[in-house]
């Protein structure tokens, strides 16, 4: 039996990350650097995520996300977003997504998780140009639980 992209999110990815974000111009610039947390949770098909992003002097800000994964196929419950998913063996993810609203912009993340550490990058584009990079490096937080997606607390 071959690895999947449920198997994938349920193996390497469900748990809690601590982790930083690192954005930069193309030229290599640093634009912002700030730490967040991310929350996935795999139960049965229904995949569940929280973000938080720990930006300093900035409140958190807190984005959820929802799918629905079997084997490779993933369908995004997210209003506001769509996203296609792909794997590459049994090693990396990409996720192509973007925002309904701004149909313009795209980004391509690659994420490569193995063990208690990944990583992540993600190619922003803006009509089709690359506009900045943005680098996620986080480690697993041992013995945190994630998040239990609530669709009345917690709407997407």
């Amino acid at each position: 039996m071959s690895t999947t992209i449920n198997d994938i999110l349920r193996e390497k990815v469900a748990g809690v990350w601590a982790g930083t974000y690192t954005v930069l111009r193309p030229d290599g610039t640093l634009v912002e650097r700030f730490d967040s947390r991310q929350e996935g949770r795999m139960t049965g098909t229904t995949w569940t995520e929280r973000v938080t992003y720990l930006r300093a002097g900035q409140e958190p800000y807190e984005h959820y996300y929802h799918a629905t994964v079997d084997g490779d196929s993933v369908h995004f419950h997210n209003s506001d977003m769509w996203g296609e998913t792909s794997r590459i063996g049994a090693e990396a993810v990409i996720f192509s997504f973007g925002w309904k609203d701004r149909p313009d912009e795209r980004i391509i993340e690659v994420t490569r998780p193995d063990g208690d550490y990944r990583t992540r990058v993600w190619q922003h584009f803006e009509n089709g140009e690359l506009s900045k990079l943005t680098i996620i490096e986080e480690r697993r937080v041992p013995g945190a639980e994630a998040v239990r997606w609530d669709p009345e607390q917690n709407p997407v």
